[in-house]
């Protein structure tokens, strides 16, 4: 069973929240681990400085575990590799178009990850929905498909009306709200 964890963004934040959503990815994972971080939905050139923030996450939330975090390679066939070494995979926030053209060239990717801690921040969290509602954008699209839901992140009270609207758009699929710094989980 994968464990789907979607976080409502703004995991940059040192808060407890935020650590608790770390600790919950690292949690069930074994001692000695590798999590696959990736980056695509940030610039090129922040991948590097991104890895390194999100080492000093997991390591914050969880210190007594022995990480192995790897950064996400731009070539499909490498990064279809890293993903079946990862035991985790942790998707950042950032752009939600850029970061689905990168994983719609990977086929079968829920296979790829079966079994996993597949993890996304804001960003990482909509592409995996049905369809959702991109703040940034002002704009409803549909993501990957992977969860039937429709997904609303950095959600506020001040979105009720976007909320209306993307229950009524794409068909009809469960609808999730997601506050920055909260995170829900699904197991499938």
């Amino acid at each position: 069973m994968t464990k789907y964890i979607l976080h409502g963004g703004a995991a940059k934040k040192d808060t407890i929240a935020n650590k608790n959503f770390f600790f919950e990815i690292a949690n069930n994972l074994p001692d000695s681990n590798n999590i696959l971080i990736v980056c695509y939905a940030k610039e090129k050139d922040s991948w590097q400085e991104e890895l390194g923030k999100d080492r000093h996450r997991f390591f914050s939330a969880a210190p007594q575990k022995a990480f192995d975090l790897i950064l996400a390679d731009e070539n499909a066939s490498v990064f279809i590799e890293q993903i079946k070494q990862a035991d985790a995979i942790y998707m950042c926030g950032g752009n939600t178009s850029i970061l689905k053209k990168y994983l719609e060239k990977i086929s079968n990717l829920e296979n790829l990850w079966k079994d996993k801690i597949v993890a996304g921040s804001s960003a990482g969290a909509l592409v995996l929905a049905k369809y959702y509602y991109e703040n940034d954008d002002d704009a409803y699209d549909k993501g990957l498909g992977i969860l039937p839901l429709k997904i609303i992140c950095h959600y506020t009270e001040e979105l009720a009306d976007k909320l209306e609207r993307l229950k009524r758009y794409g068909g009809k699929f469960e609808v999730r709200v997601i506050p920055e710094e909260k995170f829900l989980i699904i197991e499938r």
